[in-house]
């Protein structure tokens, strides 16, 4: 089986783990360079280099000039490549609107080649006011031959948009659990003192994925009576275009001291981020054409045996169940309380922790999300 990966943003360690034991799969990744996409590159753990890719560009990466022009005036849009795409037993795209998509309509239409789009958005008519993206939505809604979703909103999404149920497939998101395991993490290596207690959070920096909400809490926690004598810190993994405004929120909180940024670790090294934390923070916000999707951080916590925090963003409610505390998203007083909750009650850490662990392990094995797909790419290639 010969199977083309048009996997956008999607193209990470984090996402591409359970495609590589698939038995007797020829795997082409076709990949544009980006900014995440260098991201993830930096973090990679030597996963996509195991990857046949095939490089594809953006309009402003064109050589002709009216191109990189009009790139300039509105998000760059993926350079056509649908003619390289003849001679694959199937192609798995990414997201219903996006040009990766269109790309693989056109494949199908010229080649006969089975699609099957991995939809993440969970926001029913999204992505609706760009003529370009919604026309390539009806088309994959009219064409594709299978949805996969990893969450049953992603499936009641698809479902309001026309999509019938017998073209959709759930196959659940997973994480390595003998990599992501419980264990005594090594505090030093993140410079965090041995007797703090420890909350971690892990992300993009921008505006949805609610730091900001965080830090509130955190000095909320800092100045109750209750804590006085507690020495508390907060570690920050990840990057991105927010960090600057995030910085400015730091000394107006007077937080500097108690905030550790600890950059972009490599897919390897975040097991011990995890295990040197007290407790795992998700505070996604919800907004109008955004609300989290999945949360790979969520499942790797959960899977390390870390008490999480998360708020009621999305699909963050079926992923966490009750093996953890949910939160009103953008209500910093009810995550202090979350937090301050965890922190006085070891007790409560453990069980939290216990749970989580269990519950990565009955829903988000490695093993059985390479075995959903296997099943599913057989009887979808030609």
């Amino acid at each position: 089986m010969r199977l083309a990966l048009l996997m956008g943003n999607r193209f990470s360690a984090w996402h591409l783990k359970p495609y590589l034991d698939l038995p007797a799969a020829e795997l082409v990744a076709f990949r544009a360079d980006s900014e995440i996409q260098r991201y993830f590159l930096e973090r990679d753990d030597g996963t996509l280099r195991k990857l046949k890719v095939e490089p594809i560009h953006f309009e402003n990466q064109s050589r002709n000039p009216l191109k990189r022009l009009l790139a300039s005036r509105r998000a760059p849009r993926i350079l056509p490549f649908a003619d390289r795409l003849d001679g694959y037993s199937a192609m798995l795209t990414w997201e219903i609107f996006t040009g990766w998509t269109r790309e693989a309509l056109k494949a199908k239409e010229r080649y006969g080649t089975p699609v099957a789009v991995v939809v993440w958005d969970n926001i029913p008519f999204n992505h609706e006011v760009d003529a370009a993206e919604r026309s390539t939505k009806e088309w994959a809604i009219e064409e594709a031959d299978l949805f996969v979703v990893p969450t049953e909103r992603s499936r009641q999404t698809l479902e309001l948009e026309g999509v019938p149920s017998s073209r959709i497939q759930l196959i659940l998101p997973s994480v390595d659990l003998k990599v992501f395991s419980p264990g005594e993490g090594d505090r030093a290596v993140l410079n965090l003192p041995d007797k703090a207690f420890v909350i971690a959070f892990v992300g993009w920096m921008l505006p949805r994925k609610g730091l900001h909400v965080l830090l509130y809490a955190l000095r909320r926690l800092l100045d109750d009576p209750e804590i006085a004598n507690r020495t508390v810190r907060l570690v920050i993994v990840g990057d991105g275009p927010g960090q600057q405004v995030i910085e400015r929120l730091l000394d107006r909180l007077a937080l500097r001291e108690q905030v550790v940024f600890a950059g972009s670790l490599t897919y390897d090294q975040m097991p011990n981020l995890y295990r040197a934390a007290d407790v795992f923070v998700l505070p996604s916000l919800a907004t109008p054409t955004w609300q989290e999707q999945f949360a790979m951080a969520l499942i790797e916590a959960m899977a390390c045996g870390r008490p999480c925090i998360a708020a009621q963003s999305g699909a963050i409610p079926e992923i966490l169940g009750e093996a953890g505390t949910l939160v009103q998203a953008d209500d910093f007083l009810a995550l202090h309380e979350a937090l301050k909750s965890l922190l006085l009650d070891a007790d409560l850490r453990t069980e939290h922790g216990r749970r989580a662990r269990q519950r990565a392990e009955a829903h988000f094995a490695l093993h059985n999300h390479t075995d959903a797909l296997a099943g599913v790419l057989l009887r979808l290639a030609r």
